[in-house]
């Protein structure tokens, strides 16, 4: 018995996902539903689960810090983000936090079919964009815009993400559990680090790089 865990905040997509994981793994299912981050959490604890398939922005924990946390207890769950967060930042990020890897919720269905395959088999998944991207950054073309972000750690991922959606100093050491003078010492890192002096000129920067929908009440759905 395989179990399943499909993270989605929209129905829609749970169906859709459940359907393309029973076409693709040819094995006895056991498949689960969770509509937001602490649902996911709660679920990991009830049983033990094979692989998780899971959306970034969800209600109730930011997605990279819903990430950290799950892999800091469940060191062998198989992990594959399914996310409309643009690729060309999220994928490595979600790689470093213990992802087996990162497809777009735009992929058509053999790739994502592809991707559940490789996950469930214990590989890593990188999809042909994503290897572009690699391809991209080790050539170093002097023409090729960089990403700030890029440079950020998986740890300052998670403040940032929380600074953007307008959380504060005290809200970020809640929510990190970590002390107010630590998380304003990784605020401080990431604006040196982005190159900016401002929470303005943050989400402008955010928003130029496709980190952040400065059109939306948060990050890019």
């Amino acid at each position: 018995m395989v179990n399943v865990l499909i993270a989605d905040d929209h129905f829609a997509v749970r169906l859709g996902l459940e359907m393309l994981v029973q076409d693709t793994i040819e094995e006895e299912l056991s498949i689960h539903f969770a509509g937001n981050g602490l649902e996911v959490l709660e679920q990991l604890k009830e049983r033990n689960f094979d692989i998780l398939l899971t959306d970034l922005n969800m209600p109730g924990l930011e997605g990279l810090l819903m990430l950290s946390q799950i892999r800091a207890i469940y060191d062998t769950l198989k992990i594959l983000v399914i996310s409309v967060n643009p690729e060309e930042f999220y994928a490595s990020k979600c790689i470093q936090l213990g992802a087996y890897g990162f497809v777009s919720k735009n992929a058509k269905d053999e790739e994502l079919k592809k991707a559940i395959i490789s996950v469930f088999r214990g590989e890593k998944y990188i999809s042909e964009f994503q290897q572009q991207m690699i391809d991209t950054l080790i050539k170093k073309d002097g023409d090729v815009e960089i990403n700030p972000f890029n440079y950020l750690s998986s740890r300052e991922m998670e403040v940032l993400m929380l600074l953007l959606k307008g959380n504060g100093i005290l809200e970020v050491s809640n929510l990190m559990d970590i002390s107010q003078s630590t998380a304003s010492t990784f605020k401080g890192r990431i604006y040196k680090k982005i190159g900016v002096n401002s929470f303005i000129d943050l989400i402008k920067k955010a928003n130029h790089f496709g980190v952040y929908d400065s059109d939306s009440t948060g990050l890019q759905k």
